[in-house]
């Protein structure tokens, strides 16, 4: 076997190792997303994680997989277009909580779906951001989540201070992408 030819079987194998992966997704299932902007870098140094962004798989439908995310505004993707978001190179991190409410899709819809995006990562119901959508909608479904703890800017400070213009939530209750990144909580399936 040429070395051409191993390096296609291998590139093969591990796109059909994604995409077998892909379609064993199910309703509740985590994607931690590394993304590749300013502020993402901001987050993924502050909370020592490789992963800037998160969302849910809030349903299934004919193989069809789609991804509940605050992202803009709180919407529901394909999978195909939360992945194109992806850090070119990278992958997401799937992750399985050990319950899985059967209500996940209609309490998605029902309390947090078209809520606008929090760029201030504030604790509030007007506005949520991608960790915090994951938190209350899992909370209101009493699934197991991690545990929300008051938030530093320490790493970056001045760049922190440019983001929030001069008025760094330091203190305020939040939680980030990485603080799901516990495979105590739930159970790592693998990457896509």
């Amino acid at each position: 076997m040429t070395i051409k030819a191993l390096f296609i079987a291998i590139i093969f194998s591990i796109n059909s190792y994604a995409l077998e992966l892909s379609l064993k997704l199910r309703s509740g299932d985590i994607l931690l997303q590394p993304l590749h902007c300013w502020a993402c870098n901001l987050i993924e140094a502050e909370t020592e994680s490789e992963f800037s962004h998160i969302g849910v798989v809030t349903r299934v439908v004919n193989g069809d997989v789609f991804v509940g995310e605050a992202f803009t505004k709180v919407r529901e993707v394909t999978l195909d277009e939360f992945n194109s978001k992806t850090q070119k190179g990278l992958k997401l991190k799937v992750l399985r909580p050990y319950f899985i409410s059967d209500d996940l899709s209609k309490n998605f819809d029902s309390k947090f779906k078209g809520l606008p995006y929090d760029s201030g990562y504030l604790w509030n119901d007007n506005e949520i951001y991608c960790s915090e959508l994951l938190y209350k909608l899992f909370e209101s479904l009493n699934m197991i989540t991690p545990k929300a703890l008051p938030m530093t800017f320490t790493h970056n400070r001045e760049y922190w201070f440019k983001y929030f213009k001069g008025n760094i939530p330091d203190g305020i209750i939040g939680i980030s992408p990485g603080d799901f990144d516990n495979e105590k909580l739930f159970k790592f399936i693998g990457h896509i």
